[in-house]
C-alpha cells in the first residue's frame, strides 16, 4: 500500500475548494493518506481529517470523515458570522487594535468538531504550521502539544485580519503559517512518502508543462486610481493586496523547488558511460544523500476558477462554498485539469 502525504495550503473561505477535491480523490478515487500537513484553513481541513484512525479500516474511515468535513462546509457554516465576528473595522486600527475581526465564532466551531482525543489516538502524522511575530520563525505543532488547539487557531490568524494569538508564558505570539509557508512541503518529504498530493485554493492554470509565473488575480488600474469614482485607496487596501502576492510567489516557488529537485534526482539515476561521469554522478548522489532528497511523485490540483469577483478569502457564503465544493470536485475528476503533472487534454 502506498504511504501517501496530503498537504493543504491556506486560503481562507477557499478551503471550500479543497473539501471537493477531497471528495472526489478519498471517497470516488479511494486515496487514503497517512501523512496530513496544512496551514491556514488547510490546516483546519486536515486537522478535521487527522480524526480518522489509521486501524480497523484507515480508507473506510478517512472516507467517513471527508463526508463529515464537506457537510459541515455546506450546512453549518451560514455565512462570515459561522466563522469571523467583527470589532471595530478599520477605525479600530487606527486606534491600536490588533485585527479587523474576531475568531471567536471559529473557536467554537472547533470545539464543538473537534476532539484532540481522536486526534492522538488516530495515528496519523499530522502538523499544523504558524510563525512567531517574535522570532518571525515558521513552526510545526502536532497534537502531543498540550496547547495544540490555540497553536490551531493561531495557524488560521491571518495577520491583521485576525488577531493574533498569545502565549504569555511562553512570551510567543503565533500567527497564520502561511505567512512563511503556504504550502509546507518539506514537512511532508521528511516523512519519507511515496505519493504527494497538494490541494491549493487559488486559481492556477499551468502553461503547457510548466507552472505559471503567477497565480495572484490581476487588478484593473482603476481600482489604484484614487481619483476614480472619488475612491480613496487605502493602506488596508494595499497591505491585503501585498500579503496576496507575497503567498502567491510563496507557494509558486514552494511547488517550483520540489519539482526541480525530483529532475535532479532522475537524472542522478541515469547510468553514464565514462568515468568521469560516473565520478560526477556519485559525488551528486552522495549530495543527494547528506541533503535527504529522493524522488516523489508530486500531484498538485488548484482550482481554475476565482473565488467569486475578487477572490475574496473571508466571504463564507453558502452559495459560494457550494459552488466551491463542486467545482473542486470537477477539477479532481479530471486529472488533464490538475496543475502537475502536464496531462493532455
Amino acid at each position: 500500500m502506498k504511504k501517501r502525504a496530503l498537504v493543504l495550503a491556506g486560503g481562507g473561505a477557499r478551503g471550500a475548494y479543497q473539501v471537493g477535491m477531497l471528495h472526489e480523490l478519498v471517497i470516488e478515487q479511494k486515496l487514503d493518506f497517512h501523512t496530513l500537513r496544512g496551514v491556514s484553513v488547510g490546516a483546519l481541513n486536515a486537522s478535521y481529517l487527522a480524526q480518522a484512525p489509521l486501524e480497523g479500516g484507515s480508507q473506510a474511515a478517512l472516507q467517513a470523515k471527508v463526508r463529515d468535513l464537506e457537510s459541515l462546509w455546506l450546512s453549518k457554516i451560514k455565512g462570515n458570522h459561522s466563522v469571523y465576528s467583527s470589532r471595530a473595522g478599520f477605525a479600530g486600527l487606527v486606534a491600536g487594535a490588533d485585527s479587523l475581526y474576531s475568531l471567536a465564532p471559529l473557536r467554537k466551531l472547533i470545539e464543538q468538531e473537534l476532539s484532540v482525543d481522536a486526534l492522538r489516538a488516530s495515528g496519523r502524522d499530522f502538523a499544523v504550521g504558524t510563525v512567531s511575530l517574535v522570532s518571525g520563525l515558521y513552526q510545526e505543532w502536532g497534537v502531543s502539544d498540550p496547547q495544540f488547539i490555540e497553536r490551531l487557531v493561531a495557524s488560521a490568524s491571518i495577520p491583521v485580519v485576525f488577531p493574533y494569538v498569545d502565549f504569555k508564558s511562553e512570551k510567543e505570539a503565533l500567527v497564520d503559517g502561511g505567512v512563511r509557508n503556504i504550502t509546507p512541503l518539506s514537512s511532508a518529504f521528511a516523512t519519507k512518502p511515496d505519493e504527494i498530493y497538494i490541494l491549493l485554493t487559488s486559481r492556477v492554470v499551468r502553461e503547457g508543462d510548466a507552472l505559471p509565473p503567477a497565480s495572484v488575480q490581476s487588478n484593473d488600474y482603476e481600482q489604484w486610481d484614487d481619483n476614480w469614482l472619488g475612491t480613496k485607496v487605502g493602506g488596508l487596501d494595499v497591505l491585503k493586496r501585498t500579503l496576496e502576492i507575497l503567498t502567491d510567489e510563496i507557494y509558486l516557488d514552494d511547488i517550483r523547488g520540489a519539482l526541480d529537485w525530483n529532475i535532479v534526482v532522475q537524472a542522478a539515476s541515469m547510468p553514464q558511460k565514462t568515468v568521469a561521469a560516473k565520478n560526477a554522478l556519485a559525488a551528486v548522489k552522495s549530495a543527494l544523500k547528506r541533503v535527504k532528497k529522493r524522488y516523489v511523485p508530486i500531484y498538485v490540483l488548484a482550482p481554475r476558477e476565482w473565488f467569486g469577483s475578487k477572490n475574496d478569502a473571508t466571504d463564507f457564503s453558502p452559495d459560494m462554498i457550494k459552488r466551491a465544493v463542486d467545482h473542486g470536485r470537477d477539477v479532481a475528476k479530471n486529472k488533464a485539469l490538475w496543475v502537475w503533472p502536464p496531462v493532455k487534454s
